[in-house]
């Protein structure tokens, strides 16, 4: 079964919450049952008339406000033919209209449902709880909340399948939206999240594997940018409310109009997650880190795309076990970060070209005839990937790289690769008990001559590469010719260090 976070659940929530205040009537009409019902009728043209029509969502005047609930029961007493039994409390939120045209939104219910029964013959159960409340702004004006908060006291989440048993638990959450306007009808949204005390046990039943995986704290952040979001309600509701596909195919060229204005949907897309005083229980002991993180960033449907990820750490330390040889310790980096960028697409002429030529009525939708055309339109950018300065560091010493490398029509490029205290690291290697010792000395002796000294006296390797030519050179020299001409002739400018101090093997 896929594991879904609280933060996932609550933007579903968010979003539906969304959708039925963008659709709300006039103010000046107050609160009242009539404006409950026109309310109803506005975001049926969103998501179907079916939400009501089965119950799962009502409107209806609460006070000085409209109580949205979402109420799954029907729809998951549904599941029990196909062997599955399910529970989800409903979910009510109450906006009570600004005076200002905006809403005041509340909610106090909790996360709670459960699922059993079985997955391809073998059993499965899950189980999730999480009490939370929920305040925030919604503004008509940008088809989303200015601000909304988050809190939960606690969240636990149990698994159960045939093959292993996971329980994990949270403390403290909380989490924290906002939103702007954006350009040409956009909205800006940003995110950030933090936890505390989190927990995860796996019991495995197939094998006997237990492991345990905890974090003091952690925290998100998450960025989109000029977000299409009135766009994307509207492909919804145009979705929801088509009975038969043929009712969209005969729509085609108003979608394939409106998708195209709204492009690129987003300019920037970036979250980040990083945990705190990692714990990783092993059958040889803990592994601990002192931080972890990880981050992702990508542009829309721009022209020159990009799809980056970064990924840090520090604090590493192995358990103190027989098992781990003392030579090991000096070799463990333990900080270390590595970023890599995939960049030089043009999305934006590669989607316009595939929305222009899409027909729902052929197949295939998009002709083959014109794959010479996405892939000229693929390569004008020169697609390269970029990684960027990224280093590991051990007692013993560091090893830092950064470089480029072309993607089409072959993989060409070059990587800079500089190490601190190389004596260190080869005396941390001839320490080592392994068999066939003196194979890596000989290699590392091997590297070492080839090394030039930088100008901050590490030890740099300037290496230029083709993979298609399979030429290949060191700080000049050359390695393998290739079979279409020298390295040297072959290699990227772009990337490296730039270090052209010194030569010979005098690196320490």
């Amino acid at each position: 079964m896929k594991r879904r976070s609280p933060a996932a659940r609550l933007a579903f929530r968010s979003t539906l919450l969304a959708a039925t205040l963008l659709s709300a009537p006039a103010f000046a009409q107050g609160v009242s049952a009539d404006g409950a019902k026109q309310l109803q009728d506005s975001l049926a043209k969103t998501f179907g008339s079916g939400l009501f029509e089965k119950g799962i969502l009502s409107i209806t005047p609460q006070g000085n406000a409209y109580a949205v609930k979402l109420d799954l029961s029907a729809t998951l007493a549904q599941l029990k033919g196909a062997g599955v039994t399910a529970s989800f409390d409903p979910i009510t939120y109450l906006a009570t209209p600004n005076s200002d045209g905006t809403y005041a939104v509340t909610s106090e219910s909790p996360i709670n449902y459960n699922f059993s029964g079985s997955q391809g013959g073998k059993p499965f159960a899950m189980k999730v709880a999480a009490p939370c409340k929920s305040s925030g702004v919604f503004d008509p004006k940008i088809s989303t909340f200015s601000t909304y908060e988050t809190t939960c006291a606690s969240m636990s989440m149990d698994m159960d399948d045939a093959e292993s048993t996971v329980t994990a638990s949270m403390g403290a959450i909380s989490s924290k939206l906002t939103g702007t306007a954006g350009s040409a009808g956009g909205v800006n949204i940003s995110t950030t999240g933090s936890a505390t005390d989190f927990v995860e046990n796996i019991a495995g039943k197939t094998k006997p594997l237990t492991i345990k995986v905890a974090a003091k704290s952690l925290s998100t952040d998450g960025k989109i940018d000029n977000l299409q979001l009135t766009t994307v309600l509207e492909f919804i509701g145009m979705a929801a409310n088509s009975k038969d596909p043929k009712e969209l195919i005969a729509k085609q060229a108003e979608i394939k109009q409106k998708l195209t204005a709204a492009l690129p949907l987003w300019n920037n897309l970036s979250g980040t997650t990083k945990l705190n005083e990692v714990t990783i229980d092993t059958p040889i002991g803990p592994v601990k880190l002192g931080s972890l993180s990880y981050g992702v960033g990508m542009t829309g449907a721009v022209k020159n795309a990009s799809y980056g990820i970064d990924i840090k750490y520090d604090g590493l330390a192995l358990p103190q076990s027989p098992a781990i040889p003392s030579w090991v310790a000096p070799l463990v980096p333990g900080d270390g970060n590595i970023d890599v960028k995939f960049e030089g697409v043009d999305l934006e002429a590669i989607t316009k070209l595939a929305i222009e030529n899409f027909d729902a009525t052929k197949d295939p939708p998009i002709p083959n005839e014109l794959t010479p055309q996405f892939l000229a339109l693929f390569m004008a950018g020169q697609p390269h990937v970029t990684l960027a300065p990224s280093t590991f560091t051990a007692p013993a010493g560091a090893v830092s790289a950064e470089g480029q490398m072309s993607v089409m029509p072959s993989q060409k490029g070059k990587v800079t690769i500089s190490a601190t205290n190389l004596d260190q690291i080869i005396a941390a290697v001839n320490a080592a008990q392994v068999p066939n010792k003196e194979s890596a000395l000989m290699g590392i002796a091997l590297i070492k001559g080839l090394a030039k000294t930088g100008a901050d006296g590490k030890a740099v390797w300037d290496v230029d590469f083709d993979a298609g030519t399979k030429a290949v050179s060191v700080n000049g020299q050359v390695l393998s010719p290739g079979n279409g001409g020298g390295a040297g002739s072959g290699g990227a400018d772009e990337g490296g260090s730039g270090d052209d101090d010194g030569d010979g093997d005098n690196a320490q």
